[in-house]
């Protein structure tokens, strides 16, 4: 959340957005990059706090969040900035500021104000949507209870006493090391003479690569090897990611350019993807990788020229698989 606006690839991509679009493109992004420059109107993002992208006080300045697509669907009380809104009916900030009861920011509904953003069918942030269809979702599993998992302690150095449910403000995802351990399955089998693959999405809450619709991907692919363990080749086998195109058909292309969907193929929870390969002559042993991207390849030339720094984009290996060939 603190790196929200100062994200260099974030930047790089606002900076393409606005030279395609014009300047009217910049407050759509910043109401929720920098949402306090939204709110106050400080456009060129100019102020100290503003910069510090999504903040502790603006979060729990959120009076109420209009469930829909639109971007940036809170409300941000303006008239008190100072009253803090959270979980809990008896804090007590002293003379620091006010506090109430807020059951929303327990809530997934409170994430939707800027997880779930489209433009008419174009769906460019569908992670609330996605939750709500879920097996998750409809048991009642908020978005809190995976990304802000609760322990027993303080809520701050403030509290008089430990509380039984603290929920940690990391905001673990897929950039979080080890988060996306587990998140998905990937099992091999040889069947009529072919390498069957079976990918699963066991996480529960969304469809991965989840976020950020036609910016991430997942990538299935296989590395064979005969007898000694050389490698024989390295074959791609599936993309799971969605990809727009633009007026002219182009595909893939960013959000902003987005005309209509070129093609969908995430990876929805609960529901098995299977992938065939075929095996080369030679090869004695297969391993598969499932491998997490979190900017997709064709976009990478471009950042890559500009010397935008790409610290914290490396893929992430998410499952594997080893087969032995007949």
């Amino acid at each position: 959340m603190s790196h929200s606006w100062t994200n260099p690839v974030f930047r790089a991509f606002l900076d393409d957005a606005k030279a395609a679009l014009g300047d009217s493109v910049t407050l759509r992004c910043l109401s929720c990059h920098a949402p306090i420059a939204a709110v106050t109107g400080d456009v060129k993002v100019e102020g100290d706090v503003a910069q510090e992208g999504v903040t502790c006080n603006f979060c729990h300045s959120v009076s109420a969040v209009d469930v829909s697509p639109a971007p940036g669907s809170y409300t941000w009380d303006a008239g008190n900035p100072g009253l803090m809104r959270g979980p809990y009916p008896d804090s007590d900030a002293g003379s620091i500021h006010g506090s109430v009861l807020s059951p929303l920011h327990t809530k997934s509904d409170f994430c939707s104000s800027c997880h779930w953003y489209a433009n008419g069918p174009l769906v460019f942030e569908g992670t609330h949507p996605e939750w709500q269809a879920s097996a998750a979702g409809k048991a009642g599993t908020q978005c809190q209870d995976c990304h802000m998992p609760p322990s027993p302690g303080k809520p701050s150095i403030l509290s008089k006493a430990p509380r039984d449910k603290v929920w940690h403000h990391v905001f673990q995802g897929a950039h979080t090391q080890g988060m996306l351990d587990g998140t998905a399955s990937l099992e091999g089998t040889v069947e009529k003479g072919k390498l069957k693959l079976v990918v699963t999405n066991v996480s529960g809450g969304h469809s991965l690569p989840g976020g950020g619709a036609s910016m991430r991907a997942v990538a299935l692919e296989v590395v064979y090897r005969n007898a000694a363990g050389s490698e024989l080749s390295r074959v791609p086998v599936q993309v799971y990611d969605t990809e727009f195109a633009d007026a002219r058909g182009k595909s893939p292309v960013p959000k902003w350019l987005a005309r209509k969907v070129a093609r969908s193929n995430e990876l929805v929870v609960g529901e098995p993807h299977v992938e065939w390969a075929e095996i080369p002559a030679g090869a004695k042993r297969a391993e598969a990788i499932l491998t997490y991207r979190f900017i997709l390849p064709a976009y990478l030339p471009s950042l890559e020229k500009r010397k935008v720094d790409l610290t914290g984009h490396a893929p992430i290996t998410m499952a594997k698989a080893e087969v032995k060939l007949p």
